[in-house]
């Protein structure tokens, strides 16, 4: 099973996300995805979604900064789900590799944004906000 991380970066009035325009996979090209990646062999989760936010977005976070969320999973993959309080400006983040990043108004997502993505942001922001469950866990075929 190949695992993943997926995180949200949110700012402090939650009214703004940071995604990711995406070139890779080929199934993501041209859509909108959260910070994240693939777990490398010996790495932990949380070690992985500090490095994606070093890697994807310039930011120096630190593990008990992000939030664990839940999990989706199959019988092929894991993603691990995380969400953090950016308490920066927005300028902090920057575009480091080839996929851009950029903020968003979290009530106005644009279409390209993968399909989980419209229900998995209320549920991140749920989560930092209120705490009004442990985490969740989503299982597909």
């Amino acid at each position: 099973m190949t695992a993943y991380t997926l995180g949200f970066i949110f700012n402090q009035a939650f009214s703004r996300v940071l995604l990711v325009h995406k070139l890779r996979p080929d199934w993501q090209k041209g859509r909108l995805n959260g910070i994240g990646g693939k777990i490398e062999p010996e790495e932990q989760s949380l070690a992985c979604m500090v490095r994606e936010a070093r890697e994807e977005a310039g930011l120096q976070t630190a593990a008990e900064e992000w939030i664990c969320v839940g999990e989706i999973k199959s019988d092929s993959y894991r993603v691990d789900v995380y969400a953090r309080i950016h308490k920066g400006e927005f300028l902090d983040a920057s575009t480091i590799t080839d996929e851009e990043i950029e903020w968003f108004d979290v009530n106005e997502l644009p279409d390209i944004v993968l399909p989980n993505l419209p229900w998995l942001i209320p549920l991140a922001i749920d989560k930092i906000k209120n705490n009004t469950f442990t985490r969740f866990s989503v299982s597909y075929p």
